[in-house]
């Protein structure tokens, strides 16, 4: 019997240790989040649970406390074939990294961001539909201050309104490159586009991007259905994971995060091609930092340090032995990703915008670790603007 005692007092321990967690969550979120991994609490696929993160810990209450919040962007919870969505019309919000006030975000009648658009596309327009995650959704962005807003806008004051671009943003947040091109592969051919854009890549170089086996399916569960877990994963998995763990040798890793990443941006450059569909790469500017915004003191200490310093600091480090945080190591990942993708864009005679120099000397303009400033969004909007042009405004040339 003792053997079971024990067992049921540590049950007990964690429905107390939960009932706490939820109920300072409920007192400084909103009472909603009683509800959090039930069936009533409609958002309940934001986020995978499984992406490493060494936080803080009022980085981690912060990060939970937002995924609480059923209005957050972080929580997208129509599942689909390989890959989710938001709810067509739902009601979001984002998060001013400045002034912590609540910006509204509208979702569309086809459950993405922006303006509502027609199944069947207008005669006379050049649709463009842009790929990516939540860089490309705009976190922490205003609706008329995202890249694919401005790009928009860009395209159709640079060719005169002949032709006319629509551009829809066809990214969700937290998507992979794999969960990307499930998306394209379900709903955005059907939509006859033009063009598609293509900016992602920090999400697959996480070391949590390739896991998926039972534990860590079961893992990612609870953290979506317990808060407590949800908590603690914040808090600790960033200690778990490898840093200079020698069984996880760099080259050979990121080699393969590398083919798993490009495979499936091939799967979306076959199905444009096959419908002749204009596909415009870009590498992805980004830093080793928290993936939550920093306040604008912080964020100028990254003004001036390129991609290529920050990224060469990490490696040196790694190579002597030194302890590196799973931000860091990643984004040596990220940067093999990066290199991969610009030279098999190059193989594939693709147009390619090289982002990471157009903010090189601007990476205060990362709100976090990928996450834009609005004067980001325009320097990119620029960069694809001008690449399209040359594909479908001759006088523009």
């Amino acid at each position: 019997m003792r053997p079971l005692a024990v067992v049921v007092g540590l049950l007990v321990g964690c429905l107390l240790a939960e009932a706490a967690v939820r109920l300072y969550f409920a007192w400084s979120v909103g009472p909603r989040v009683l509800l959090y991994g039930t069936g009533w609490y409609r958002n309940t696929t934001g986020t995978d649970g499984s992406q490493p993160k060494t936080l803080t810990d009022d980085e981690a209450r912060q990060a939970v406390a937002e995924w609480a919040r059923d209005d957050s962007v972080e929580r997208h919870g129509k599942a689909l074939q390989g890959y989710t969505k938001f709810f067509p019309n739902e009601l979001k919000t984002t998060q001013d990294p400045d002034s912590g006030e609540r910006i509204p975000v509208r979702i569309n009648g086809s459950g993405f961001r922006g303006a509502d658009f027609a199944p069947t596309k207008a005669p006379g327009v050049v649709r463009v539909l842009t790929l990516g995650s939540s860089s490309t959704f705009g976190y922490y962005n205003p609706d008329d201050a995202t890249y694919p807003v401005l790009m928009e806008r860009a395209l159709n004051a640079a060719c005169g309104g002949t032709p006319r671009f629509e551009v829809i943003n066809f990214a969700v947040p937290h998507a992979t490159a794999e969960k990307v091109a499930a998306m394209f592969l379900a709903e955005g051919v059907a939509l006859a586009p033009d063009a598609v854009t293509f900016y992602e890549g920090r999400n697959d170089s996480t070391l949590a991007a390739d896991r998926g086996g039972p534990v860590e399916r079961a893992y990612a569960v609870a953290t979506r259905r317990l808060l407590l877990v949800a908590l603690v994963d914040q808090l600790l998995v960033g200690e778990r994971v490898s840093l200079t763990d020698p069984t996880l040798k760099f080259e050979p890793y990121a080699a393969e995060r590398s083919g798993v990443f490009l495979g499936h941006v091939a799967r979306i450059l076959d199905a444009a091609r096959a419908r002749k569909i204009v596909f415009v790469a870009a590498n992805q500017q980004a830093t080793s930092r928290s993936p939550l915004p920093h306040d604008q003191e912080d964020r100028l200490k990254l003004k001036g340090v390129t991609y290529a310093q920050e990224t060469g600091e990490i490696r040196r480090r790694l190579d002597r032995g030194e302890r590196v945080s799973s931000f860091e190591y990643s984004l040596l990942v990220h940067q093999r990703l990066m290199q991969d993708l610009r030279q098999w864009a190059e193989r594939e005679r693709l147009p390619f915008v090289d982002v990471i120099d157009a903010l090189d000397q601007d990476r205060h303009l990362l709100l976090s670790w990928v996450h834009l400033h609005p004067d980001a969004n325009r320097v990119i909007a620029t960069r694809f603007a001008e690449a399209l042009q040359r594909q479908f405004c001759p006088a523009a040339r």
